[in-house]
Order: structure tokens, then sequence, then C-alpha cells
């Protein structure tokens, strides 16, 4: 499968039914059971739900979907783009008044939700007048259901032409300073970005997609890379039932955040203590199910000592780089790539270039744009196609290496450029500290930290701050004068943060200097 016989989101999944057919797609939980659907079972609902949509609603619309991943989640994504009309994918855990702001300012008609999310119906209509049609992904007495339309109704044998450069998606962005903004996706940026690495997966691979799914990163490289290679995927349910569901599906294959990753190392690192007689490598494949091949990592900034942690339990985690706007990839690694510190190699088919130290790119995954906000596109993207994506960064043997964002640079008074992601990362493994953010104060670094408390339990005020000072006296010791921390921080409770958990650069400082 390749971008020459393959253009849509449409045609990749007419692909994949062509080629892998009664393979399985999917497998989700329904209640006790495990609920298989087939490529050719997706295919066949999609066009449904894209005959249902034409016949009943009309040829132009917006349709917005809402909830964790489902079968009857993918094919309202995948039945809408098929009418040659827009899919806006939103955040699970978003208000319920940024949810109705989003559907306005999205020009909502069609809204596909999660029945979880019934009890905010009523508050939404009465917000947002446009939206016509209310679409439950599941079956709800009195309403056309996803699932009841794929039951009952019946294919099309004609669906609107579909080019590369109409457009799929707006995805909203969900940024740690200022307004989120709606990325304008096509097929083409999407297929280009699921077509521009090689030999990543198999039919006989088995992901778990633990990942939200409104998120591109996830839906790139979860569902579309498994209908390219046939790939069959697990829905996880739950983040509290991970570990349950590894042992579940025995999957091959992950995706994670490395949030997620360093959690997972430190229950595997405990458990190996509690048993010393147990081999660690076996208690790691014992916590994935016993099968896994690899990790693959993505979103933010992976440690080199989560990196290494997996090497020395025998599962290799590779690294990719990207944003939104580029569908998301723009580096990728496999996993038998030898590289630490770097944030894998460049895809195919994508330039990068480096301007006063940010990282600049173009390719055919880049964004058509913000949607409605012409502006905000003219900040980032050039006439002739490149992007600046706010990373500082550089490249090396087409490696690509980040050192911060730009737009959190601290300049201080004698003129030298901080990074406060490149001091924040020296904290990363560091089991006391739980959370942190560095900016300057009357022209320090200050770091602002909230501590460990399972670490620090039943430790006093004045043991907290010595050993975190001692910490600080030692990651001192690894950066320049111009990165030397001068003040120190304790909050006493968790930074707010954007529903991706990424902390919010824009909040109030907390807790006393020490």
């Amino acid at each position: 499968m390749n971008k020459t016989n393959v253009k849509t989101l449409r045609d990749l999944y007419e692909r994949a039914a062509a080629l892998y057919g009664d393979g399985i797609f999917l497998k989700e939980k329904c209640g006790k059971d495990i609920v298989e659907k087939t490529f050719n079972d997706f295919k066949s609902d999609c066009h449904k739900l894209a005959n249902y949509l034409l016949t009943e609603i009309g040829e132009k619309f917006h349709a917005a979907v809402i909830g964790p991943t489902s079968y009857a989640y993918l094919v309202s994504y995948f039945g809408s783009v098929s009418t040659k009309n827009p899919i806006v994918p939103l955040d699970a855990q978003l208000p319920c008044p940024d949810l109705c702001e989003l559907l306005q300012r999205a020009d909502i008609s069609v809204f596909f939700y999660d029945t979880k999310y019934t009890p905010m119906i009523d508050a939404i209509k009465a917000n947002c007048p446009d939206v016509k049609y209310y679409i439950p992904l599941q079956e709800t007495e009195g309403s056309v259901s996803t699932e009841r339309i794929v039951s009952e109704y019946s294919e099309s044998e004609t669906l609107p032409e579909i080019n590369e450069d109409d457009l799929a998606a707006i995805v909203y962005t969900s940024g740690t300073t200022g307004k989120s903004k709606g990325v304008m996706l096509t097929h083409g940026n999407l297929i280009d970005n699921t077509m521009c690495c090689e030999n990543e997966s198999t039919p006989e691979e088995t992901i778990m997609t633990v990942l939200p799914i409104h998120h591109v990163y996830c839906f790139t490289c979860d569902i579309l890379l498994g209908l390219r290679y046939g790939t069959t995927i697990c829905v996880n349910d739950s983040i509290m039932r991970i570990a349950m569901n590894l042992k579940l599906f025995q999957p091959t294959i992950i995706l994670l955040v490395p949030m997620i990753a360093e959690t997972i190392l430190k229950q595997i690192k405990a458990a190996s203590a509690a048993k010393p007689e147990i081999p660690p490598q076996m208690i790691a494949q014992a916590v994935f199910g016993g099968r896994l091949k690899g990790i693959y990592s993505g979103g933010a900034y992976l440690a080199p000592e989560i990196q290494s942690g997996y090497k020395e339990l025998g599962i290799p985690i590779s690294q990719g780089y990207g944003m939104t706007e580029c569908s998301p990839r723009i580096t990728s690694s496999l996993f038998t790539d030898e590289s630490f510190g770097d944030v894998g190699t460049i895809v195919k088919g994508c330039e990068v270039k480096i301007e006063d130290g940010e990282i600049v790119v173009k390719s055919p995954s880049v964004m058509k744009g913000y949607y409605k906000d012409p502006d905000a596109t003219a900040e980032v993207l050039t006439a002739d196609g490149w992007l600046h994506t706010g990373d500082l960064g550089y490249v090396e043997n087409n490696h690509v290496f980040i050192t911060g964002r730009k737009k959190n640079l601290i300049i201080l008074s004698n003129g030298e450029n901080v990074s406060p992601e490149e001091i924040e990362n020296k904290f990363v493994g560091k089991d006391m500290v739980a959370e942190v953010m560095v900016y300057a104060e009357e022209g320090f670094i200050t770091a602002e930290i909230f501590p460990n408390g399972e670490y620090f339990k039943d430790k006093s005020t004045d043991e907290i701050n010595a050993e975190i000072s001692e910490l600080i006296k030692v990651i001192n010791t690894t950066v320049t004068s111009a990165k030397t921390i001068r003040k120190i921080r304790i909050r006493n409770e968790e930074f707010d943060k954007t529903t991706s958990k990424k902390i919010k650069r824009q909040q109030t400082k907390q807790g006393d200097l020490i």
C-alpha cells in the first residue's frame, strides 16, 4: 500500500478491506465479551454511515465526534469523511462550556457522541442552535445511533469523489498558552503521514491503543497505520485498566507517551525489587502480556534514562517527533535504531531546516492552515509552505534534536537565552520530583517544584526542602552558569494542566522560596 493507490482516507480503508478482508481489524470489550470486527466489516459499516448522512442530512455539513476509542467512534469518523465533509474530533476531557465553544467555532451541524456525554446534551442544545443532528454512538432508545445505522442501513452504491486536497479533519490543539486553534488537515496530509515510513508493522502484529483518539498522534500512528499494515487494533477501555488489558490482549506493539512509559517502568522496577529471584526481563514481559516487541514513544520528551531502562529489560523504545500541524510525524525511528538524545530521523518527504535556532519544516503532511484564523496561519506558515514549529533544536546526520520551545525562551538581563525545557528535562526520572516548571524570576532562573508525595511520605517540610536543595545542587553541576538554578519554590499542589496533561505556562507562582 502506498500513495500511488491510496490518496484519501476512504481509499485507505477500502484498500485495507481488499488486502486484509476477513482479518481482524479491531477488538474491543463489550461487557465480559470481546467483540471483533474485520476489515470488511469496517468498510461496509463506513459506507452505510456515509449513505445515511448523505441521504438523511445532505451533501454539505461539518460533523464532530466525542468519546473514547471504539468501533462506533471510528465508523462515525471515517463514514463522515467519506461523504467529502470534514470531521472534528473533540477532546473527551473538555468541560461543557469549552465543548460548546468549539462546536460553534467549527460550524458543527452533526454531532456524534458517546452515551456517557448524554447528561451534557440539553446544555449543548441550549447553547449550540446550529447543531441540528445528535447521533449517539451506542444504541439509545428513541435515537438513531451509529450502532443502529450500521445494523439497519444499506451501503451506498455511489459515494462522492474525494480529492487529496479536500479537508478531512479540523483538529483543535490543546496549547499550553493561548486559545486552541483548529488545525485543518486534508486527506492528502493524513495519507502522506501514514505512508512516510516503511516496515513499521505487519498483519501479524497486535497493537493496543491507549492514548486519546482525538489526538492525531494516536489517530495516525495507531489507527491509520493499523489500516495500512493490516494490524489488529485492541482497544484499552480505561487508563485505569491498562495492566489488566495488557494481559488480556497481549500486544506486540504499543504506542505510549513518556509519562505512561515512565510509570510502567517504575512499576516493573518495583516488582523486580520485590522478587529478585525472577529475571527483570521476565517480569517486564509479564507486565506487557508476554509478546511485546517494542514501544513507540511520542508527544513529549523521552528521557535517555527511560530509554536505557527499557533497553536493559530487552524492550526497545523508539522515539518520534511531530505536531498536530504535521499530521503529526516529522521524525520517526524503528526499534533497531541505536541513538539517544535525539527524537528520531526525518521521515520520507519531509524537509527540515533551522532558522534562528527554530525547527522549520516542509512536507505534504503540513496542514492547510488554521480554521477561520488567517492571522494565526500567517504567523506559522509561509507562502511557499514552510511551517515554523516553534521548537528549538538542531539536525545532525538526519537526526533531529530538540532543545526547547521558542515562545518559552528565557532571555536573561545579560542577553543569554535559556530554554526552560532543557533544564526541566534534567528532572525527568528523579523520583523525588512529581512536577517542575522553570522560569525567570527577578532576573534569576527559578525552579518551581511539586514534590512526589509518595517519595516524601512521613518526611517533614525541612527534610523535603533539604533533599530537593541537594538535588538542585547536583543538577546545577550539569549546566552552564547561565542555566544555573538560583531560586527554588516548593508547591503544595499540582500545576494546572491542559487536558493532554501538559503544564500550562501561564499560571500564578506558588510556594515559598527555599
